[in-house]
């Protein structure tokens, strides 16, 4: 690299530096320590962190406690993301001055490192990406092949979660007819975990030789994902009324211990005065299982709610604009030959197996948040 391209890769991350608001994380950071130590937090709802905009006064001094403890984790990475690309510049600025050309060599591969991490992780800023996400999985047009696909699909999300030491569970599922999937709900939970998988949301299309025709064709297979994020009750009241809820009970299908299949403890919770509906399968017991229907309903409610207050429906369902199964976001090819192409950002590999079989999607994700341009 020359020395004037140096010194404008050096410009480039100032000129980042000086924008990301460096003195302000760190005067916030500091206001929520000062909050975390102080003792009233664990004594009076009321007073701990009582003059900011976003204390709920229903909160438990543990739930307070959570939710400023996220915050000041979010100030520290930044603060100290910022710190390393200021390190990294001075360290490149004294090899420049010392005339040390693998020294320079070292510390302009380390800042440019860092520099694209940083900004990769600018793309995980957005109001809900931190949060805990619910992914649904339904397999589209395809009868039995679609299914199966619905499987892959949620087989690659699994590993790619195990990726990102991510915790992730199975809270509701209808079986295929030969082993498929019809439809999955998973409980993703870790950081940015909506932040990441929102970019997932929209049809997923194979092409591929059918394990399930005799006759070897090839057939076209889809499967829609949709992503939510989770905790959106914890920011306000959510109120539901019983006469409003109607319950349904079923046996639990999938794997599961002798009693999760044969008592009634699947359930199905409809809210009315909206139609939102989830499911809960994956306890033992029904009340548990109702408990955890009561949470995902919470969390749709409080999407809802904020949508309308902030008409950003776009924002909170990630990208995904339609329904239809002609608007594909990504392509797995298996046959006549391998591809895995995300159509909206160009990012292709011919390692199909890499993606589907060991989730190694992260690289997508990154290449679907560059092209749209944020930073």
């Amino acid at each position: 690299m020359h020395k004037q391209e140096i010194i404008s890769l050096i410009e480039e991350v100032n000129l980042l530096i000086k924008s990301s608001k460096l003195s302000t994380f760190q005067i916030e950071y500091s206001e929520i320590q000062a909050k975390l130590e102080d003792p009233n937090l664990w004594q009076n709802n009321q007073t701990a962190g009582e003059n900011t905009n976003q204390d709920n006064s229903t909160e438990t001094p543990t739930e307070k406690s959570t939710r400023l403890s996220k915050q000041a984790r979010q100030l520290e990475d930044k603060i100290n993301d910022i710190q390393v690309l200021i390190n990294n510049i001075a360290d490149v600025q004294a090899a420049l001055d010392l005339g040390e050309e693998d020294l320079l060599s070292l510390a302009i591969l380390e800042l440019q490192k860092n520099y694209k991490k940083y900004q990769e992780k600018n793309y995980l800023d957005g109001q809900h990406d931190f949060n805990n996400c619910l992914l649904t999985i339904h397999a589209g047009t395809g009868g039995v092949d679609a299914e199966d696909f619905a499987a892959m699909i949620c087989s690659m999300y699994q590993a790619f979660c195990k990726k990102q030491n991510w915790y992730v569970q199975t809270i509701s599922i209808s079986v295929g007819q030969e082993g498929g999937l019809k439809t999955v709900t998973l409980d993703i939970q870790g950081e940015y975990a909506y932040g990441l998988m929102k970019e997932e949301v929209g049809v997923h299309r194979l092409v591929r030789i059918s394990p399930f025709n005799s006759g070897k064709t090839r057939e076209t297979s889809f499967a829609m994902v949709e992503a939510l994020p989770q905790g959106l009750e914890e920011a306000g009241q959510i109120e539901l009324k019983e006469e409003e809820l109607r319950w349904e009970y079923s046996t639990a299908s999938g794997n599961g211990g002798q009693s999760v299949n044969t008592t009634y403890s699947a359930v199905k919770l409809i809210h009315v005065p909206t139609g939102l509906t989830v499911s809960c399968q994956n306890e033992r017991s029904q009340v548990q299982n109702k408990q955890q229907a009561l949470k995902y309903l919470k969390d749709k409610l409080a999407i809802l709610e904020w949508e309308r207050q902030q008409k950003l429906k776009q924002e909170i369902r990630g990208e995904y604009n339609s329904v239809e199964w002609g608007s594909q976001i990504r392509n797995y090819v298996l046959h006549p030959y391998k591809l895995v192409k995300d159509v909206r950002s160009g990012w292709e590999t011919s390692n199909t197996n890499k993606v589907l079989e060991e989730g190694d999607i992260l690289e997508i994700i990154w290449s679907v948040k560059r092209s749209k341009g944020k930073l």
